[in-house]
This record gives C-alpha cells, structure tokens and sequence, in this order.
C-alpha cells in the first residue's frame, strides 16, 4: 500500500553505551563517555557528555574534542560544569556549551612534552574554598588550581610527581590532597595550607602504596574518604586503606592496611578482603558502607569496617548488563546508587542516606499501607544514625532499628517476624543523646 508511514518509538537514555566516569552533584548525574587504554592511552572516542536531571537524559557529542574522561560540578552554579580531557585540556560548559577551553595559551596547563599541543588532565576536585584543582599528566607542574577569581597556579611539587601519569585528586576533611599515580604505586599528599600564593608553608610528601606485610602496590584505579576520615585505595589486589591518614605529612604512618576476614570454618584462618578482584569504583554510602566496583565480579557492598559482605551483584543475579563496573556515584539524598558499566548505566536504590541535621523534613513511603504492598517502608530525612522505635496506637513497641545514615527501613513486620495487623503506628525517633527527637505516624491496612 502507499503512504505507509513508520515511527520510531526511542526510550530516553544517553545516546551511547559508553561511561567511564560519573558525578553527581545539584539533584544531576553527570557522565563522561571517553576511556582511556590500559597503560593510560588515548581510545580516541568523540568527546561524550550525558546529564541526566529530573528524570530526562541529555546526550552532547562533541565531535571536535576526544577523549573526555572526567567531569565536575561548581558547587555553586548546576548549569556549569568542567571536563577534563585526554588531550584538549580543561573545557568549561555551561548550559551544555562550551565557553572555554583552558590549556598551555591561558592557563597555567601544559602540554605532554615540548612543541606538543596535547595537554592531558584529569583530576578534578573543587576544594571546600571553591578552588578547582586539575592534575596535568605528563608535565613539569603537575597540579595546577584555578581560583574563583579566575586566576591560575601550579606547583611543581619538588618534582616528586613530575613526567609522570596523574589521576585522581580528593581532598579530606583536614583539607590534605591526595594525589594518585596509577601507573607507579604512588601517592602523592599535599596541604597548601589555604594560601595558593605562598608556598613557603605548603606541606607533601610522596609515599609507595605498601601493605603491612610490605607488599607494594603498582596499579591504583581509585580513592576515597569514608566518613571516618579514612583513606580507602582500589588496586588491582583488591582495596587497602589508610587509617589517619592525617598524620602522614607530620611524620606518620604511611602504611596501607588490608581487610582480614575471617573464613568462619574453624580453621583459624583469614583471607583478604576481594583480593584477586581489580577494584574499579569505591563509594562510600550514609551509613559508612563500602559499594566496590570491579573489573569482572560486579558489585559488593560491605560493613563499613570491610568485614562483612552484605550484598553483591553481577549479571547472574541481577540486572546489571556486565561484570565490568567503570564507575560508580551516588545521591546521598535519595540512596540511590548508578553504576557505569561497559554496557550502560543501571541504578539500585539503597537503603542508606546521608544524616540531616535537623528532622525538618522527616516522611514516609509509602504512607499509608496498602493490603497489597508487601515492599519495604522508608523513613527518611533522619538524623545520622537515629534511633527507630514503632509502636501501636497503645504503646506496645512492635519494631526497633537504628538508621542506616539518615534513613530506616521497616518491612511492616513486628518483633516476631508477622505482618502487623490494620491501624495507626507511631514512629518515634532520636538521636544518640534523645537531644533531638520527632514522633510521626504511619496507616497501615492489612
């Protein structure tokens, strides 16, 4: 017949498979679709920028830049943003349009050798001043900081990182930096001592990643501050952390700890905690869980010690599209958690939540129970690690938890694992001291 017409029905969604990095910042998860080889060369891929915000995916291919592999937020401003490139140097977006590239013409970037035109960054952190610092692979200067006034600097360190492959930089709650070297077992720690200008009172130091039984470490894939203040590292031997890590640039230990988890079959003996995995990702949940990514294994969620397994995930018992997890970030406000894979981006909404301050906006979901919901109920909006006690309308206590960061979850049981029967029940609620508490309700119909 004439005049046939077909529609194309697309769900929304990033335009390619491809993630390699995430962020997550103003309610928006950011994704950088570029890579890089295994000894940290250039893939070569058209510069991809996913956002994905109120629930809508936005897809910018920008076809004269390769290789974008990181992105950062202002921490101010939600419509502009930074990629750091493999190549091209820093470009800064706003409103998903480029409105400068920085490089070795004007700033203080440069390139990978002399007469080059490549300038190859990497690192991206916006300090708790609003400076954004950039490493710079490859260079004399390797750590350069943009001021919000516009203004650049960058520190050579005494060499110590010179010439060589950076990636990652975090800052702690001290305000150190930790600088990786993933090509070398190297670490690099460094406190400007909030004066960029003056680097008379700058302070680092460059330490190997050795274990307690001085095994080093050559190949660093990622880090992270859980919210005890300490330093986890994601190798190619499974992870390793740094307890106070604050210390280091005064002299102190330098010595990365592995996790021993105990077997539990008699035999006395422990193995290391995901030793023979690849550790891609790290991200550290409300409740100071550890979520690693791996390069084969999926996803495993421990304690926030290391030591106990509570959940993993891969492509046999869950949706996740491949054993390959790039990268990983999280909204604290919500617990969800994305994981980039080779394949695609799947989200898990967790069951922990950064703490409030207050309980200002306490709520429930759902609220009320339905005869034909059996799913959990959330109580979020909490104090870290509150106190969760349900009871009937009579005061006869029917549950009792203790929040994971800021949220609680009830599967509408009673202490002795039976559905509750129809009615109003009472949440009451407080902190570790009772200094801050709040009473809400919830309808339940059985």
């Amino acid at each position: 017949p004439d005049n046939i017409f077909f529609e194309a029905i697309v769900p929304n969604g990033p335009f390619n498979e491809d993630v390699f990095t995430m962020h997550q910042n103003h309610q928006s998860i950011w994704v950088t679709g570029g890579g890089l080889s295994s000894i940290w060369g250039n893939l070569w891929k058209n510069g991809e920028i996913y956002l994905f915000k109120d629930g809508e995916w936005q897809s910018q291919i920008i076809y004269t830049v390769t290789d974008i592999v990181n992105i950062i937020s202002h921490p101010d401003e939600a419509n502009l943003y930074y990629a750091a490139t493999w190549n091209y140097g820093l470009l800064e977006i706003l409103d998903m349009q480029i409105i400068n590239t920085y490089n070795q013409n004007n700033s203080t970037l440069q390139p990978y050798f002399s007469g080059s035109t490549d300038v190859k960054t990497f690192g991206l952190l916006f300090d708790h001043n609003k400076n954004l610092w950039v490493t710079n692979s490859g260079v004399a200067d390797p750590v350069s900081v943009k001021t919000p006034s516009g203004t650049w600097k960058s520190f050579h360190l005494n060499g110590l990182i010179s010439g060589i492959t950076i990636g990652h930089i975090i800052e702690t709650k001290f305000g150190d930096k930790w600088i990786v070297a993933p090509r070398n077992g190297k670490l690099l720690v460094f406190n400007e001592n909030q004066t960029i200008d003056e680097e008379s009172d700058d302070r680092f130091k460059r330490i190997s990643v050795i274990d307690q039984n001085g095994k080093n470490y050559s190949e660093i894939h990622c880090i992270i501050e859980d919210r005890d203040g300490n330093i986890w590292v994601g190798t190619d031997q499974g992870p390793l952390v740094y307890y106070h890590p604050e210390d280091v640039l005064f002299g102190g230990n330098t010595i990365a700890q592995r996790i021993k988890i105990p077997r539990n079959d008699g035999s006395g003996l422990a193995d290391y905690l995901l030793s023979t995995e690849i550790i891609t990702s790290i991200v550290i949940d409300g409740a100071n869980r550890k979520w690693f990514g791996t390069k084969d294994a999926g996803v495993f969620l421990f304690s926030q010690d290391g030591t106990n397994e509570i959940k993993s995930f891969n492509i046999d018992n869950s949706p996740l599209p491949s054993n390959w997890i790039t990268t990983m970030t999280i909204d604290h406000e919500s617990g969800e958690i994305f994981f980039g894979t080779e394949h695609g981006i799947l989200s898990y909404r967790s069951s922990a939540t950064i703490g409030s301050d207050d309980m200002n906006h306490v709520y429930v979901f759902p609220n009320p129970i339905r005869e034909d919901y059996h799913g959990p109920i959330t109580i979020t909006g909490l104090v870290e690690n509150a106190n969760v006690k349900i009871a009937d309308i009579n005061g006869n206590l029917v549950y009792e938890t203790t929040a994971l960061g800021g949220q609680a979850i009830w599967e509408g049981t009673n202490l002795l694992g039976k559905r509750v029967h129809t009615g109003v029940y009472l949440v009451f609620i407080s902190n570790d001291d009772g200094s801050r508490t709040f009473v809400t309700k919830i309808l339940f119909i059985h």
